[in-house]
């Protein structure tokens, strides 16, 4: 299914074409739901049916993983239902993909296969347009920035009203690779599946998989702790005079707080989440206020970033075991996909390259790094491309734990 899609060079220059944009994107979006709303649903308790707010950016992925990939997406078919795929590409894409924080906490915009790897992704805010009666131009003031301005609404009767805009703004983002490899021997991989019933290509496969999206949270989690620009908070782990551990520990709360004011001030918004390092995370899971998910709860195809519970009935909290030991950074869920801080791109999906009867030489041989010598061995890569970008870094705050 092909559609054509506005060229990556143009500028949107007025609402009205955006809105044109965004109805052949949905209608698009949409026809694709329906194309794949067979794998999207559950299959007699196989899979899990994909939450709503998922399906459209699933089945451009799916959509885009049964064009790109090598072999196609519905390769290796059981022979007791022909239409869902078995081996590789149902748990990498159909029940992983989904588990990523990043499809949670960032607007996802999927590329388009057409897009050839290099897209525009759409992001809005609203401004003032009037510094005074008259329509006077003005720069403009960001509405949610947090700076006070009681008075620009105000007029006498029969005023000129002063007026406000959405702006969207275009960005052009490429497309970043992520590829593992893996050898192992025929001996193996016949004994494995003789005594133990296990298959080492697809248990190697699938720790290729998790270790790629473990990484990629990971990266856009450390992206935006680094770019968050609304403030940071810290808490001083040292008891303080007077109080017991357990009192010092409700102190936290007080600091996560002060972080989701930094936020408001900035965005008038207020935080949904925390994904806090794993110091902090256990610090967090101590306070008397933090209620567990438990552990039945934790999903099965947690890639290293989980739900570990809530704090407060206020804050959805997660750790990651790539995010800094002693950082967390909170924020709010996307209130549609234009409205976020952060935006992740996917394009293409985890996809597995085709299976070589050969080894290869590791990025640290000392000749010819990469290539195959002619062993008793198999050898498979894993990959994936997508593109991501922080927008509106004052829509993060961080914490930081010290002495």
């Amino acid at each position: 299914m092909t559609m054509p899609l506005v060229s990556r060079d143009m500028v949107l220059e007025s609402g009205m074409e955006f809105q044109a944009y965004q109805e052949r994107q949905r209608a698009y979006r949409r026809a694709l739901v329906k194309k794949w709303k067979w794998l999207l649903e559950d299959h007699d308790g196989k899979l899990r049916p994909i939450p709503p707010m998922y399906e459209e950016a699933m089945a451009m992925l799916l959509e885009n993983q049964q064009a790109a990939s090598m072999p196609g997406l519905l390769e290796a078919t059981t022979t007791g239902d022909l239409t869902l795929p078995q081996k590789f590409t149902l748990p990498l894409v159909r029940n992983i993909f989904p588990n990523l924080l990043a499809m949670k906490m960032c607007s996802i915009q999927p590329l388009p296969l057409e897009s050839g790897g290099v897209g525009r992704i759409f992001y809005q805010d609203f401004e003032t347009e009037d510094t005074g009666y008259g329509g006077a131009p003005a720069a403009g003031r960001v509405l949610s920035t947090g700076a006070a301005d009681s008075d620009y609404a105000r007029g006498a009767e029969d005023s000129i009203p002063r007026r406000i805009k959405m702006t969207i703004t275009s960005d052009t983002i490429t497309v970043f690779k992520d590829i593992l490899g893996a050898s192992w021997s025929t001996e193996v991989m016949e004994d494995a599946r003789g005594a133990l019933g296990l298959d080492v290509e697809a248990e190697l496969v699938d720790q290729m998989r998790m270790e790629i999206q473990r990484e990629l949270d990971a990266r856009i989690l450390d992206d935006i702790l680094t770019q968050a620009t609304a403030g940071d908070t810290t808490w001083h782990y040292t008891v303080g005079s007077g109080y017991t551990v357990q009192q010092w520990y409700e102190t936290l709360g007080h600091a996560l707080l002060d972080a989701e004011m930094l936020i408001w001030k900035k965005r008038f918004r207020k935080a949904d989440y925390i994904v806090a390092g794993t110091t902090l995370a256990s610090y967090i899971s101590k306070m008397q206020n933090f209620v567990t998910s438990g552990r039945g709860a934790l999903d099965q195809f947690s890639t290293g970033t989980m739900r570990i519970g809530t704090y407060n009935g206020m804050w959805d909290v997660y750790t990651c075991a790539g995010l800094s030991a002693t950082r967390g950074i909170m924020g709010y869920y996307p209130s549609s996909i234009t409205d976020a801080g952060y935006i992740f791109a996917p394009y293409i999906p985890m996809a597995p390259m085709p299976l070589v009867y050969a080894e290869f030489i590791g990025i640290n041989g000392a000749t010819l790094p990469g290539a195959y010598l002619n062993t008793d061995k198999w050898s498979r890569n894993i990959r994936t491309r997508n593109g991501k970008k922080m927008v509106q870094a004052n829509a993060f705050a961080t914490l930081t734990v010290a002495s």
